[in-house]
This record gives C-alpha cells, structure tokens and sequence, in this order.
C-alpha cells in the first residue's frame, strides 16, 4: 500500500498562449492581480496607482511582456533614468516596483505562468545591476543649469512667442517652465494645479495649493501651500487672463491651469519632451540640455544663496528631511568666498570690539 499519494496543484491549461490579443490581455489580467495585492498590503490608492505607473512605464519603454524581460532591459531603463537626470532615491523606488512586482510573479504566479505561457519567470536583478540602499540617496548633488543656459531658454522662448506659429502652446509651456524654476514645485505638481488652487488672496503676493506632492514608504500624496514669490502671480494671472481662455474647447477639462491643444491636462511626460525638444530648437548645446528637475534645484540653490535658510527651503520644497535639502544645494564658488569674506570681517570686528572692550 502506497504511504504518499502525488497531488497535482498545477494551474488547468488546454493550450500556451500565442495570440498577441490574448497576450497582452493576460499580461493586464497579471497587473491586475498585482495591483489587488499591493491594496490588501494596505498601500493607499495613490501609492498603488504610482507603482502600477512606473511597472507600466517600464514596460513600454522595454517594449516587452514582462516574461521577456531581462537584466539588459533593466539595465537600459535605469540608464535612461539617469539620463533623466532623477536622484538616486527616485531610481531605487522604480526598481524596487521592478523587485516587488517580479517577486509576487515568482512568489504567487509562476505555476500558472508556466502553464498558460509555457516559460518560466525570469531573474531580471542581479548582484550586477540592483541598487542598494546607500548613505547619501539624500545627498546626490544634481547640478542646476548655468545661468546664461537658462536665460538663453528663456529668452529663446520669447522669441518663440513673437515670431512662432503656435504663440499660445509657446506662452503655456514659457509660462509652465518658468513657474517650475521660480516655485521650485516638481514637474508632476504642476501639471496636477487646478485653477482653484491658485489663491490669489492669500498671503502677500498669493499661494499655490500643491494636492500632489511627492509622498513617501506609502503614504500617499502630501499637501502643502507655496507662496508665489518672484512675480509668480503676476505671470499666473496674465496666463489666466490671455492664454488660457484659447485651449477652451467643447469637452475641455474645465478646471486643470494646464491644458494640452486637445483641452485635457497636460502629462509630465509631455512637458518633459516639450522642454527637452524646446532647448533643442532654440539652440541650447546637448550637454548642457537640462531637465525640470535641475530647474528645481536651480531654485533652491538661488533661494539659499538670497539667504533663505534650510528649514525654509525644505517647507517650500516639500521635503519631510531636512537632510534631503542639503542634497539640493549646489552655491556657486563666487556665492562660497563671499559667504567667507562676510565670516572674516564678522569674526575681524568681534576681535576688534572685544580688544576695545579692555
């Protein structure tokens, strides 16, 4: 009498998939379930929602079902991270999608992978190509555009306006990528504005109602208010007024500040490719091209250097570690000697004073 008796816990499968419909739907139907597991871990919805974002992104980009991935793929995507010009902690939160995700594939589908696709789940991070953790993710210097770069855009820009054929998507996109280096707000915060979070009335000069900052370990988007300093609200208000009212169509979204030719919202990664091809066109050099990132960086370094101190800057700048601040600022050599020279003469009548003073 047999003491063991095989029982079978594979997944029914008539026939291995090969239709390309058939395809991509399974490859949906396995997101899906991803996504479902992230909600019952207890992620909020915009955390989940910003995981599914970056898996997808990866695999459009990879041009690839995600069992065809492999370490090369992971490796090319990363490279265009970096050329992106994302901080190290920005990168390691798409690997660690790309880690998670492979792992609940490994964990809780590949029998059934196996037996609908007929391959195995593949080993796409190895010891050559994963990024740990390290000390200074909050102190990645990412260095801000040359000044002369950015008004040379800017000015670029303007004349796009006078002369270009399209003067209304250029004074979006001037206006767009001049709030970002005078409100240091992130790319995807800007596109997220909606015209009600513009408060003119309040403080000063007015402030913005960010709904969608960059939250952190699942916590969903966090909010904050920015004042509009540097005549913010002078340009906001003539956008509003002049530019704006002109990408009205019949089923535009009626309460986006941002809007594409179409009328719905502009996308992060349109603005993304607008800023890129518009350095390009006005005639900016291709390693001096810089992202909207940098623009961020630019402003704070700028803000410090006019004296702003660091506690400031992470409030405006919606950091939640001061350390991650100090991983912003990048003062000018000239910006150092003089902050010296203002320390020497200090410390020079203080001795002064204090020898009168016997």
């Amino acid at each position: 009498m047999d003491r063991f008796k095989l029982i079978d816990n594979t997944v029914e499968s008539n026939n291995i998939l090969v239709d390309t419909k058939e395809l991509h739907n399974y490859q949906a139907k396995i997101l899906g379930e991803w996504e479902r597991q992230q909600k019952v871990k207890g992620f909020t919805i915009e955390t989940v929602a910003l995981n599914l974002r970056n898996i997808n992104e990866f695999l459009s980009l990879s041009s690839k079902f995600f069992w065809e991935i492999t370490s090369d793929d992971v490796e090319n995507f990363y490279l265009s991270l970096v050329g992106r010009g994302l901080a190290h902690s920005t990168r390691r939160k798409y690997q660690s999608n790309i880690s998670t995700f492979y792992n609940f594939l490994r964990n809780r589908k590949s029998l059934e992978i196996y037996n609908v696709l007929g391959v195995t789940v593949p080993d796409v991070l190895d010891d050559f190509n994963k990024f740990f953790h390290r000390r200074d993710d909050n102190d990645i210097r990412v260095v801000p555009p040359r000044k002369d770069i950015v008004d040379t855009f800017f000015e670029g820009m303007k004349e796009e306006m006078k002369y270009g054929r399209k003067y209304y998507t250029a004074a979006r996109d001037y206006v767009f990528f001049k709030v970002l280096m005078l409100s240091g707000l992130r790319i995807f915060e800007l596109t997220k504005i909606d015209i009600n979070d513009l408060r003119f009335d309040l403080g000063e000069s007015g402030k913005i109602h960010v709904r969608f900052g960059k939250g952190s370990r699942g916590t969903g988007y966090k909010t904050r208010w920015v004042p509009m300093l540097n005549d913010v609200d002078v340009l906001l208000k003539w956008y509003l007024d002049e530019i704006l009212p002109d990408f009205k169509k019949e089923n535009m979204n009626k309460v986006a500040v941002f809007l594409s030719e179409n009328g719905q919202r502009v996308s992060r990664n349109t603005m993304r490719a607008n800023l890129k091809r518009r350095q390009r066109n006005i005639g900016v050099p291709e390693e001096e091209l810089f992202s909207a990132h940098q623009l961020r960086h630019a402003f704070a370094t700028s803000q410090v250097e006019l004296g702003v101190d660091i506690l400031t800057m992470s409030k405006l700048l919606g950091h939640a570690n001061v350390s991650t601040t100090a991983g912003y600022l990048e003062p000018s050599s000239n910006y150092i000697e003089r902050r010296i020279r203002v320390s020497q003469e200090n410390w020079r009548k203080q001795l002064a004073d204090w020898e009168e003073g016997e």
